[in-house]
Order: C-alpha cells, then structure tokens, then sequence
C-alpha cells in the first residue's frame, strides 16, 4: 500500500477516474479511454516531479516518511516519470492543436507551483510561495484537467458559455478544496519550519480545519443548487449524502498526530468516491 501511494499511483489513479466521473455527468460527452489514460500519465509525472525536485534538499528534520520513501527510489520514480512521458507521446496525436494549447496553462501553473517562475523583491518565487494559494492552485488545476480539458476536448471553449457547465466546474473546485485545506493541516509542522504562509500556519489548526469545513459548506451549497437549476434523482441525492457524511467524519477525526496515510486515504478517498459516485448514478438513472 505505501509503495502505491507514495510513487503516487495512487492518486493519478484518483485523477484518472475525476476525469471518467465528467463523462457521466456531462451527457453531451462521448467517453474517450485515451483522455482518462492521459490524465493518469500526466498525473503521475507532475506529482512525482513535484515530490522529487530538490528532494535531496530537503532538512533532515523535515523529512516526512512519503519524503524518505522517494529518495531511496529516486532513480526507479524517474525511469518510470520516463515512460509515463513516452506514453503520453503515443497517445497526442488523438488531440487537436486547440486542446493541445488549452493545456499549457494548466501545465506553466503546475511547474510554476514547485520552480520559482515570479519574480519579487527577494528574487524568483513559486506559486506555492504566494501565502494562502496552495490549496487554490491544487484545485482549480485538477478542477481544469479533470472536466475542463474533456470538454475543451469535445465542446471548445464554448463550453464555458453553458450555465450547467459553469456550475459543474464551480461545483467540482469546492469539492477539492475541501478536500485539499486538510493536507495544509497535514504539513503544518513542515511548512513552519520552511517559513510559507499557509491557512494553517497563519491561522492555527482549528481555525484552518474551520476553514476547510466553510469549504465543504460552500460545496454542498452548490451542489444544492445545481440540482435546483437542473434537475435530480433520487441516487443524486443519495450520493451528495454519502460524500458529505464521509468528508464530515473524515474532518471529525482529524488530529495533529495524524499520519500521511490517513489524509491521502480519507481525502484522496473522498475523491475516489465522489468520481465513482456519480459514475453510478448516471449508470442507474440510464437502467431505471
């Protein structure tokens, strides 16, 4: 288990059924395997770019056991980022020029969370510098890659003139920044040490976690009002409680002492299941 979840496999698995999950609630979408298996690869090769540049830097006090687990493998990760990329190379050509272009954003915001790419009065600074961003970043570039890129894919950048749409992309962002607020809880200790501004150490534990919990708030908010706007069943509904029971307790049992394991699997987990979710409503509602 630890081997799938800090290669991180485990969460370009998570991305990759994110993606899957928008072909079940947008109708208009025709499922395409190639995309999902890009947004695995891509995945995989951004969040272990991330875990490994500078890695060797890192203070020994700060290292975390996910930290100590990729240096002695560093080699392995970066044989394997290689074939991702080469995977992924095989899979382009099933792209326009337009949906190749609507990546790059998301892809100078990815590099620009771990390479100091801004410049400041103190010289280059990453995104992840900038104080209370981190958790934005996270989400609205995973929010990008996961629905947005399927439908620039299919629908352009019309797509975005939809009111559906638009509150689909809302909707889908909330949830990952509820979900994503924890991990600032998580790194608290790191991140103190290192001098960042997050939520958690400029506002304390509680008051973050608080935070986040505003976040899951606002989430369910939407999502109440998407199905105002646009209609529901019964297994919509069944689905909004289980994720919102799930993430409620998820939040209940955080603690100081928590481990990596237990954010990447309660949080991350929540992704899994809030993917998988709407992959079985769409499914029942077809076979009722």
């Amino acid at each position: 288990m630890r081997a799938i979840v800090y290669s991180n496999i485990y969460v370009a698995f998570v991305l990759a059924a994110l993606t899957l999950s928008s072909y079940f609630l947008v109708p208009e979408l025709e499922m395409r395997i190639h995309t999902v298996i890009s947004v695995f690869l891509g995945s995989f090769i951004l969040y272990n770019f991330h875990r490994l540049y500078k890695v060797d830097f890192i203070p020994a006090d700060q290292l975390s056991a996910r930290h100590e687990w990729v240096l002695k493998r560093s080699n392995y990760m970066k044989m394997a980022m290689g074939f991702a990329l080469f995977g992924l190379m095989i899979l382009l050509p099933n792209y326009d020029a337009d949906t190749i272009v609507c990546l790059i954003p998301a892809g100078m915001i990815s590099v620009g969370y771990t390479i100091p790419i801004i410049p400041s009065e103190n010289g280059w600074t990453r995104l992840r510098d900038i104080p209370f961003t981190k958790p934005l970043i996270i989400s609205l570039v995973v929010s990008y890659l996961t629905m947005a890129f399927p439908l620039f894919d299919q629908l352009g950048f019309a797509a975005l003139s939809e009111p559906q749409l638009v509150q689909l992309l809302a909707e889908r962002m909330l949830f990952l920044l509820a979900v994503t607020i924890p991990f600032e809880l998580r790194d608290l200790h790191n991140d103190k040490n290192s001098g960042l501004k997050t939520l958690a150490t400029k506002l304390g534990f509680d008051q973050a976690k608080m935070v986040g919990v505003i976040s899951l708030g606002a989430w369910v908010f939407m999502l109440s009002w998407r199905f105002w706007s646009f209609g529901f069943s019964i297994f919509d509904i069944l689905v909004g409680i289980v994720l919102l029971v799930w993430l409620a307790a998820c939040y209940a049992l955080i603690t100081i002492r928590r481990t990596d394991l237990y954010y990447i699997l309660a949080f991350e987990g929540s992704i899994m299941l809030y993917s998988l979710g709407w992959v079985l409503s769409s499914i029942f509602q077809t076979t009722a």
